[in-house]
C-alpha cells in the first residue's frame, strides 16, 4: 500500500505529460495546483525549462484581468502549442464584438527577458489582453494565431523572427510588429489602430493581405523587400517603404494616402496601384520606377529625383512621369 501512495504523489506532483513528451497546460492546473515544476498557483504560468521545453494547451486559458500575462517564459528555446484553444482575458470569453480593455499590462504569452531567444508560438488564439497578444525577443516563430482585442500590438517580436499565417485584428497599434531581418509572409491584419504590419530594417514582407487599419497596410524600414501583398482601404499609405528598399509585385487600392510611398533609393516594380486619394506612387529620390500600373489615383505619380526605368502605364497610357 505504502508503496502505491508513493507512485500516486509521484504521479501528481509531476508535470502532465503527452505520449510524445510534451508537458500540458490547462485552466485547472493553472487555478489549482500550478502545471508544473517551477510555476505556482494562478496565473501567470510560467514557464522556466524545468519541465520540459515543449508544452501544448488542452483547454482555454482564461487570464482573470488586464494586469496579468497569461503565460510567461524565462528561459530560451521554448515552443508552445495553443492546440486550437484559446488564451482570453476573463471578461471576453464567447465575445463576438470587440472587448479590448482601456488599461493594462497582461500579455497573453511574454519572454520575460528580452536576451532570451527562440520561443516558438503556434495555433490558437489570444483575446483581449491589456497589453500584447504575443510578447516575444529574438529569432522567435509565430504561426498560425488569431490575435485580436488586445490593447497595444496583436503580435510584437524581435530581431531575426518568422511571422507566418496569422491573423491579427482590432489590436490597439500594431497588428503585427517586428524587428530587424525578420520574415512576415501569409498574414492578415486588418481593423488595427496603427499600422496592419510594421517591420524593422532589412526584413520581408510577403504575400500579406493589409486592410483597414488606422495607420498604414504595411510599413517597412530601411533595406526591406515587400513583395506580392495586398493593402487596401487604410487610414495611411497602402505601403511604406524607407531607403533602399524593393517593393515588387504588391497591389494597392483605395488608401487614404499613397499607394506605395518609398524614401530614397528604391526600386519600384511590377505593382498594380489604383483608386489612392494621394499618389499612386510616390517615390523618394534616385528611387527608379519600372512595370507598374497606375490607375485613377487622385496625383498619378511623384517622382523628384526618382527614374522611370520603362514599362510604365499610367491611365492607360505609356506617358508616365
Amino acid at each position: 500500500m505504502r508503496s502505491i501512495l508513493i507512485l500516486l504523489f509521484l504521479a501528481l506532483a509531476g508535470p502532465a505529460l503527452a505520449s510524445d513528451g510534451v508537458v500540458e497546460i490547462n485552466q485547472t492546473c493553472a487555478a489549482q495546483t500550478g502545471c508544473f515544476p517551477g510555476d505556482s498557483t494562478g496565473y501567470p504560468i510560467t514557464i522556466d525549462g524545468q519541465a520540459g521545453r515543449s508544452y501544448r494547451l488542452t483547454s482555454d486559458l482564461i487570464v482573470p484581468d488586464e494586469f496579468t500575462d497569461g503565460i510567461v517564459v524565462s528561459t530560451s528555446s521554448i515552443t508552445i502549442d495553443l492546440n486550437g484553444f484559446e488564451i482570453v482575458r476573463s471578461g471576453c470569453e464567447g465575445a463576438i464584438i470587440k472587448c479590448t480593455p482601456a488599461s493594462g499590462t497582461g500579455s497573453g504569452i511574454e519572454l520575460l527577458t528580452p536576451g532570451y531567444h527562440g520561443i516558438s508560438v503556434k495555433n490558437g488564439s489570444i483575446t483581449g489582453m491589456g497589453n500584447n497578444g504575443v510578447l516575444l525577443g529574438v529569432q522567435a516563430e509565430v504561426t498560425g494565431l488569431r490575435v485580436r482585442w488586445n490593447r497595444i500590438n496583436g503580435i510584437s517580436v524581435s530581431t531575426g523572427s518568422t511571422v507566418t499565417a496569422n491573423t491579427a485584428n482590432q489590436n490597439g497599434l500594431d497588428g503585427i510588429s517586428v524587428g530587424s531581418g525578420s520574415t512576415v509572409s501569409g498574414n492578415t491584419a486588418y481593423l488595427n489602430g496603427d499600422d496592419g504590419i510594421f517591420a524593422n530594417l532589412g526584413s520581408t514582407i510577403s504575400g500579406n493581405t493589409a486592410y483597414s487599419n488606422n495607420g498604414d497596410g504595411i510599413s517597412a524600414s530601411n533595406g526591406s523587400t515587400v513583395s506580392g501583398n495586398t493593402a487596401y482601404n487604410n487610414n495611411g499609405n497602402g505601403i511604406s517603404a524607407s531607403a533602399g528598399s524593393t517593393v515588387s509585385g504588391n497591389t494597392a487600392y483605395n488608401n487614404d494616402g499613397d499607394g506605395i510611398q518609398t524614401s530614397a533609393g528604391c526600386t519600384v516594380a511590377r505593382n498594380t496601384v489604383r483608386l489612392n486619394d494621394g499618389y499612386g506612387l510616390n517615390l523618394g529620390a534616385q528611387s527608379a520606377y519600372r512595370e507598374n500600373v497606375i490607375t485613377s489615383n487622385s496625383f498619378t505619380v511623384f517622382v523628384g529625383s526618382a527614374v522611370n526605368a520603362g514599362g510604365n502605364v499610367c491611365n492607360g497610357s505609356l506617358t508616365c512621369p
